[in-house]
């Protein structure tokens, strides 16, 4: 019963065998193509993917070069790379020169005469009022009706005839300096308000001063200068 069983076996294959074999070389060749369709897909998919990847950062990058605020400023002055490299933007308004020109900034004699008494912070001897106390300022002692000029370019802030220093002119020249002119004849030739400039008579040497009026020197302009709201040594600005 084997061995027939056997025989019939071996005589099916020997019959059928080619047909097996291609039926099986047929299904091994259908999963192989199924498995390499399969890898061609996913490789396919990944390839799709990175592509897309790379699309969406070229365009993000795209966009944000296209967002980022530029350097160069309309009317900006670009300097040329070297060591360092910057953007100047020109300042408004911006003048070729520093100070005005036509501001004339040298002094000039109040009066002609002598120092009769110095600019003094430390208090000095007055016979006039018999005490002590600083002369911030110069006594200029000159004959009684000589006439007193601006030492430079600038404006009247003041007429007083109630000083004790006599009649007094304050002459303000816009550059952080004053001049105060005192004992004046009440005759000046000057309002308030007024421009002048240097070598302008704005009055004349009088007697109108309480404070040095019995002085040995005698008749003088008293001749000061205000920086800011301090007094300063006229010998810094003229000579005599």
């Amino acid at each position: 019963m084997d061995k027939k069983f056997f025989n019939k076996t071996l005589n099916f294959f020997k019959r059928e065998g080619f047909y097996v074999v291609l039926f099986v070389c047929l299904c091994v060749v259908a999963t192989v193509a199924v498995l390499t369709a399969k890898n061609n897909k996913h490789i396919d998919n990944t390839a799709v993917k990175q592509s897309n990847a790379v699309q969406q950062n070229s365009s993000k990058e795209v966009a944000k070069s296209g967002n980022e605020p530029s350097l160069n400023y309309d009317n900006a002055l670009q300097v040329k790379k070297g060591s360092n490299s910057e953007t100047v933007a020109p300042k408004t308004g911006e003048s070729s020169q520093g100070v005005s020109n036509s501001v004339n900034t040298s002094f000039q004699k109040p009066v002609e005469g002598s120092i009769a008494r110095a600019y003094s912070e430390d208090p000095v001897y007055w016979e006039s009022t018999a005490s002590y106390r600083p002369n911030l300022g110069y006594d200029i002692k000159s004959d009684l009706g000589k006439p007193v000029v601006a030492t430079m370019d600038g404006k009247v802030e003041s007429v007083n005839s109630a000083t004790q220093d006599g009649v007094e002119i304050v002459i303000n020249h816009q550059n952080g300096l004053k001049t105060v002119y005192s004992n004046l004849d009440s005759k000046v030739k000057v309002t308030k308000g007024q421009s002048v400039t240097k070598g302008t008579v704005i009055g004349s040497v009088g007697k109108t001063t309480l404070r040095s009026a019995y002085e040995k020197y005698g008749d003088h302009l008293h001749f000061a200068i205000l920086k800011g709201k301090d007094f300063v040594d006229p010998a810094k600005y003229l000579k005599y």
